[in-house]
C-alpha cells in the first residue's frame, strides 16, 4: 500500500505494523477494472483507497499525538501499553521537514499521520466519479449564467455569481468535513467567475455600442436631454418599428427658385443663407421636443411623440409652427438689414397613426416615419400658397390641441384623397 503525502510515499511498514497491532495474519486485496477497491487489515478492518492504492491523510491537528524524547522513555516510567511508537530523528539538520496542511513536519510525524487516518477510518476520498459530478455541477451554474447574465442588470447577476461560489465552496467543505470526500472547488469557481467577467463585459459592450448609436442617431435630430433619456434607458426605443399616433410637420421655403437666381454666381452664400434658416427653425422644434427627420433641400420634415412618448404632441407641434413664423419675421429684419432676399415659409401640420422606426437598406437607414397621415401633412404644405395662409393645419390636430383660436380655411381635396379635407391656421 502506498500513502500519498504529496511530499513522498509513507514506506509500506506502516500498513504492516497497523496489521500486526490487529492481529491481521494475511492481506486481503480486492480489486475490479479500475484499480484496487478494498484492502482487509483483518476480517473486520477494511480500508478503502483509490483506484492506484494511494490514501490521501486526512492530518489531525498536531496537538492530538504526543511527542517525547527518548530520554524521557529511558529515565521515566511511561506507560506504553497498546501504544504504537514512532522513532526517528528530528534534530536540525538530521532530519528532513516537509510541508503539510499544518507546517513543516518530519517523516516521522507524517507516518504518525498516516497511521492515524487509516486506524481511524477518516481517509480522504476521491473516486472517478467525484470528476463526472464536478464537471455536471460546473455545467449547470454556468448555463444558468449563459442565460441569466445576458438578461439581467449586473448588481443583480453577480449576486447570482456570489450564491454560485458560496454554493460551491460550502458543498466542497460539507464533503470534506462531514464525508471525507475530495471536492475539489478551485476550477469550478475559475470557470464560473471568468465566465460571469466575461458575459457582463459582452453586456457593457453591447450597451456601450448601443447607447453610441443612439447618440450618433439621434444627436443631430433631438435635444441633448431627450438624447440622454435614450442612452440611459435605450429600452425606449424600439428600432424594429411601431405603429404610433403622431403629429408631423412639413415647412417649406415658398419661392425659394427666385432666391437662387439671386444666387446664382454664389452658391456657397445660398448654401450660408439657407443654413441660417434651417438652424434657426430647427432650434424651435427641438427645443419644443421634435424630431428632426430629414432636410430635402430648403424644406424640413419633423414629427412627435416618437422615440419618445408625449401626450402633448400636437400642441407642441402648433407651438413650433406659431414660434417658427415669430422666428422668421426677426430673421426677415436681419436679412432686410443685410440687403438680402427676405424668406417665406409655408407650414403643414397633420396628426394620426404612422410607422415610426428605422427605414432604409440594410446599408444605410434613417429614423423616420411613413404612413397616409404623413402624406396628408406633406399635402396642407404645399396647399398653404393656395390658401394664403403660412400655416395649415388639419382637423385632427385641431382636435387634439387646446388654447388655440382657429380660423377655418375651408375644405381642399390633395392629391391621392378622395374625400375633402377640413383645414384650419390660427
Amino acid at each position: 500500500l502506498l500513502v500519498n503525502t504529496d511530499q513522498g510515499i509513507v514506506p509500506a511498514q506502516i500498513l504492516e505494523t497497523l496489521r500486526i497491532v490487529m492481529n491481521g495474519r494475511a492481506y486481503k486485496v480486492i480489486t475490479a477494472q479500475d484499480g484496487v477497491k478494498e484492502i482487509y487489515l483483518n476480517r473486520q478492518f477494511v480500508i478503502r483507497p483509490d483506484a492506484n492504492a494511494m490514501i490521501n491523510i486526512n492530518f489531525a491537528e498536531a496537538k492530538t499525538i504526543p511527542t517525547m524524547s527518548v530520554t524521557d522513555l529511558m529515565t521515566k516510567d511511561i506507560d506504553l501499553t497498546n501504544k504504537i511508537i514512532i522513532v526517528g530523528l528530528n534534530a536540525a539538520g538530521l532530519s528532513t521537514l516537509k510541508d503539510t496542511p499544518l507546517g513543516l513536519m518530519t517523516d516521522m510525524q507524517i507516518s504518525v499521520q498516516a497511521m492515524d487516518t487509516i486506524a481511524t477510518k477518516t481517509s480522504l476520498q476521491r473516486d472517478s466519479n467525484i470528476n463526472l459530478l464536478e464537471i455536471g455541477i460546473t455545467s449547470f451554474l454556468l448555463l444558468i449564467l449563459l442565460v441569466i447574465v445576458p438578461r439581467l442588470n449586473v448588481f443583480w447577476t453577480a449576486g447570482i455569481l456570489f450564491l454560485s461560489v458560496g454554493s460551491v465552496t460550502y458543498a466542497s467543505w460539507h464533503m470534506y468535513s462531514k464525508m471525507f470526500t475530495l471536492v475539489d472547488a478551485s476550477w469550478p469557481i475559475l470557470i464560473l467567475s471568468i465566465t460571469w467577467a466575461h458575459l457582463a463585459f459582452n453586456n457593457f459592450a453591447v450597451q456601450s455600442r448601443l447607447r453610441q448609436q443612439i447618440k450618433k442617431q439621434f444627436e443631430h435630430y433631438l435635444a441633448p436631454d431627450m438624447v440622454a433619456k435614450l442612452q440611459k434607458d435605450p429600452a425606449l426605443l424600439k428600432l424594429g418599428g411601431e405603429t404610433r399616433t403622431m403629429t408631423f410637420m412639413f415647412s417649406d421655403i415658398r419661392g425659394f427658385t427666385p432666391i437662387s437666381e439671386k444666387y446664382k454666381g454664389n452658391p456657397a452664400g445660398l448654401t450660408k443663407l439657407i443654413n441660417r434658416f434651417l438652424t434657426r427653425m430647427t432650434d424651435i422644434i427641438i427645443s419644443n421636443g421634435g424630431t428632426i427627420d430629414k432636410f430635402m433641400g430648403d424644406c424640413i420634415m419633423a414629427f412627435w411623440n416618437a422615440p419618445l412618448d408625449m401626450k402633448d404632441h400636437a400642441n407642441r407641434a402648433v407651438k413650433s409652427a406659431v414660434e417658427m413664423q415669430k422666428e422668421l419675421k426677426q430673421l426677415n429684419k436681419e436679412l432686410k438689414k443685410e440687403k438680402l432676399p427676405e424668406i417665406n415659409i409655408g407650414i403643414g401640420i397633420n396628426t394620426g397613426e404612422a410607422l415610426v422606426g428605422n427605414m432604409g437598406s440594410e446599408q444605410r437607414f434613417d429614423y423616420s416615419v411613413i404612413g397616409d397621415d404623413v402624406n396628408l401633412a406633406s399635402r396642407l404644405e404645399s396647399s398653404s400658397k393656395e390658401l394664403g395662409s403660412t400655416l395649415v393645419i388639419g382637423e385632427k390636430t385641431k382636435i387634439k390641441t387646446q388654447g388655440y383660436k382657429y380660423k377655418s380655411l375651408g375644405t381642399i381635396k390633395v392629391k391621392g384623397k378622395s374625400e375633402k379635407i377640413k383645414v384650419y391656421t390660427i
